[in-house]
């Protein structure tokens, strides 16, 4: 066994149905025993584990394997995993070792332990020497505004190797920023969603088609959701080089479902992102489209009745900004009935004057806060005494209750309400004619064929695409040629056994 210290040796454990104990030949030696409770004829499953801690020099983990004395040839397998921001490399692979894809690895050795991909998956026969992993720690920035916590790409391939790509973000937000999305050559986009609403976006100049648009926190201040949809030309699939979307900002957990035609297989692949698993999905027809579609509708409205429970909840709560969130997003994604939608509307604009009112008001007792030294303001002690109680000028409070609004508004007479209305009115109106980003259409992505997935913990570099390199071959037309080979080798041999009784009777002759 490969241990190096006395540490290791404390954590080291045999076990398995049949096996009685694990003792060292001698005391300074490497070599183990592995006794068994019986004698066994065939297959035998058993797992040693132990423990390596601490700091590595310069960062880096040799991997070594395991020597069996009386076995004549054994195949390693290596499932190498990380915690956190770290990102595995390796140096050239020296001999006896290569790289391959955990759907390769023997089921019994994939169900022994963790069944999740690792970051880097080797097999190893008969390996001179060891292989040295490289660990690279990445620190996002806490400077940055926007992270990329999970990402999924979805992308159909027709026969012809045109691709459409579905892009799902999971963001943390930390402030409004903007995101730009560079798409690949030649790019078409379709749509852009955050928080499920269609928003504004912005073309940008230069060689590549990048748009550019906002990104705001959803209802927890914390995170917002991102889906695009873009199509891009391709060629053939025999040889199909694919890009994912460029992102001015790191990506964590990413996982890219590529799904081939049907009657096409994956026969070579390479790229920065490894194959976990492959399996094939139903046919995709008319049924199961408008059974896609009723149950994302179903979902959207289910989803915007508990948004509207929540708005009111969080109205009496006096969460302001929150709720006008919830009600923003019910009535702009338009998923209830009419009725549902217009009550949604109603009650935002609502909410809306009452913030204007509120704030309007806020400024107002300010203002005479401001200039009380004036003699030609008068002596207001009604307003005066509203201003030292207003929560929001006094402790800069903004959250309040519709049931608290006539506190807020104390000291004013019914004129001036009524003046406060009419302006706040004003405002709102003002704020609703700007007409929101019009709701793309949802487009419905027909998974029919192998699904392939591969995977990448973390991609640091900003602006750096993910790369694929995929070789896809019809089975169809393999047998075709091998069919119309066969027939041509039928022909020829033909045509020998008919000549060649020819050729004697022509020599007899």
């Amino acid at each position: 066994l490969p241990l190096t210290n006395e540490d290791e040796l404390k954590t080291l454990r045999a076990s398995g149905d049949i096996v009685s104990d694990f003792v060292r030949t001698s005391p300074d030696s490497n070599v183990w025993d592995l006794r068994l409770k019986r004698r066994v004829i065939g297959p035998l499953q058993f797992r040693l584990e132990y423990e390596r801690r601490g700091e590595r020099p310069n960062d880096q983990e040799t991997l070594l394997t395991a020597n069996f004395p009386a076995a004549r040839q054994v195949n390693y397998y290596f499932a190498v995993r990380t915690g956190g921001r770290l990102e595995l490399d390796h140096d050239e692979l020296p001999d006896g070792w290569q790289r391959t894809d955990w759907s390769s690895v023997p089921a019994t050795l994939r169900d022994a332990g963790n069944r999740n991909a690792p970051a880097l998956t080797l097999r190893a026969v008969e390996p001179p020497s060891g292989l040295t992993i490289n660990v690279k720690r990445h620190s996002l920035a806490d400077a940055l505004k926007l992270r990329v916590a999970q990402g999924t790409l979805t992308t159909i391939l027709s026969p012809t190797g045109d691709q459409l790509t579905a892009v799902d973000l999971n963001m943390e937000v930390i402030q409004r920023a903007s995101l730009s999305v560079g798409l690949p050559d030649n790019g078409e986009l379709f749509n852009i969603f955050v928080n499920g609403e269609s928003v504004h976006s912005v073309r940008q100049n230069g060689t590549t088609v990048t748009w550019q648009f906002y990104i705001l926190p959803g209802i927890d201040d914390r995170s917002a959701s991102v889906r695009f949809v873009y199509s891009v030309p391709g060629r053939r699939l025999s040889r199909l080089h694919m890009r994912s979307p460029e992102l001015n900002v790191p990506l964590e957990n990413i996982e890219w479902n590529v799904v081939a035609p049907k009657g096409f297989e994956l026969t070579d692949h390479d790229g920065n992102l490894e194959l976990i698993r492959r399996e094939r999905q139903d046919d995709y027809n008319r049924d199961s489209y408008l059974s896609k579609i009723r149950g994302s509708r179903q979902v959207q409205a289910q989803q915007a009745t508990q948004l509207l429970e929540q708005a009111n909840q969080l109205l009496q709560a006096g969460e302001q900004a929150k709720a006008r969130w919830a009600l923003n997003s019910v009535a702009n994604q338009h998923a209830l009935d009419a009725a549902s939608n217009e009550d949604a509307r109603v009650q935002l604009e609502n909410l809306q004057t009452q913030q204007a009112i509120v704030g309007l008001n806020t400024r107002r007792q300010r203002m005479f806060l401001d200039n009380s030294d004036d003699a030609g303001l008068g002596s207001h002690e009604q307003l005066r005494q509203a201003a030292a109680g207003n929560p929001i000028l006094q402790q800069d409070h903004l959250n309040f209750r519709p049931q608290q609004l006539s506190q807020l508004l104390q000291g004013n007479s019914n004129e001036d309400n009524a003046v406060l209305q009419r302006i706040a009115a004003h405002l709102v109106r003002h704020q609703r004619t700007t007409e929101p980003a019009p709701q793309a259409i949802v487009i419905s992505l027909p998974e029919e064929g192998t699904v392939y997935a591969f995977t990448r913990s973390v991609q640091v570099a900003e602006n750096a695409p993910l790369e694929l390199d995929l070789r896809f071959a019809s089975p169809d037309r393999l047998g075709f040629w091998r069919t119309a080979l066969a027939l041509a080798l039928l022909v020829v041999l033909g045509g020998f056994f008919v000549l060649l009784p020819i050729k004697f009777r022509t020599s007899e002759e």
